[in-house]
């Protein structure tokens, strides 16, 4: 029986797309973190792009398939 890790591991490589998705989110996250856009209309957007990011990962994430 693999570990927590290794099945983490190996979904990984298994599902390339969505770990990119992942990465993606990370990086946004990341970015909004560092500058956090003080004016509404960059905060929105910012907003907007994560929230469109994350239901990328979510669809990815119930999908059986990588194609």
């Amino acid at each position: 029986m693999p570990t927590t890790s290794e099945q983490s591991d190996r979904d990984r490589r298994l599902r390339p797309r969505f770990r990119a998705l992942i990465d993606e989110m990370m990086d946004q996250i990341r970015l909004v973190a560092r500058e956090a856009p003080d004016d509404a209309e960059a905060r929105a957007q910012a907003e907007a792009d994560l929230e469109r990011i994350m239901s990328q990962v979510r669809r990815a994430a119930t999908q059986r398939d990588d194609a």
